[in-house]
């Protein structure tokens, strides 16, 4: 019990810091990319219709020479392997140090296998408009980004969540114990779950599923417990 505590104890804490870290830029949100046109690295030529094939997408724009870039892609991937309604897809700065070659060979190196593109110039006003690399984008099936940020996030869990959202996707809503409100006790059963200490009942995957994975885990646990603190 006192391990689950601990584990809570920090749940919150992250919780009370998520802003300060994941900042959303509202000054890009709005844009229609759907004229966008370019190509991968692969020197495939790629456009704003790719867009329309997903629910949602995900656009996170990464440098080679940053390590909190490379540790996005690895994120994408997860995502990418998750959920094949999802677009997922980088778009890479270009530099000296960060080129094309550089992110084939990385990409291949790492099996990562969603699509990264270079700029154009309706993708390059966008990313201009920060100095902050990455930068993550969610965009609707239309074109239109949705939602903008100026973010290097230590999980996958809000870009899923957010897919989610724009999606269309129907979130648990982390009533676990089912007794009418969202707790912290119900954020605690999803834990024990996460943590292998109780087996998850249909209820609790139902009402506990909170990035609609399909399983209950630490992430799950945190979403309701923010929940619970009136942080979401």
């Amino acid at each position: 019990m006192k391990r689950i505590a601990a584990i809570l104890t920090a749940l919150c804490l992250m919780a009370a810091c998520l802003p300060a870290w994941a900042a959303q830029s509202r000054s890009q949100v709005g844009t229609d990319v759907s004229a966008f046109s370019s190509t991968d690295i692969e020197g495939n030529p790629i456009d704003g219709s790719v867009f329309s094939e997903y629910s949602a997408s995900v656009v996170c724009y990464f440098a080679m020479w940053s390590p909190d870039c490379l540790d996005q892609l690895a994120l994408l991937q997860s995502i990418r392997e998750e959920n094949a309604d999802y677009g997922v897809f980088g778009l890479l700065l270009v530099d000296a140090t960060s080129t094309v070659q550089s992110a084939l060979e990385y990409m291949n190196g790492e099996g990562y296998t969603f699509t990264v593109f270079v700029c154009d110039e309706t993708w390059q006003s966008i990313v201009d408009e920060s100095v902050f690399i990455p930068q993550s984008f969610i965009v609707s099936s239309s074109g239109i980004v949705v939602e903008a940020w100026q973010a290097a996030f230590q999980s996958s869990d809000i870009l899923r969540e957010r897919l989610a959202f724009w999606a269309g996707t129907v979130l648990a809503d982390g009533d676990v114990d089912l007794d009418g409100e969202v707790t912290i006790q119900d954020a605690l059963i999803v834990l024990r779950c996460a943590l292998g200490l109780l087996e998850p009942s249909q209820e609790y995957l139902l009402h506990g599923d909170a990035d609609g994975s399909g399983a209950l885990d630490i992430g799950d646990a945190l979403r309701i417990l923010r929940m619970a603190l009136g942080l979401v």
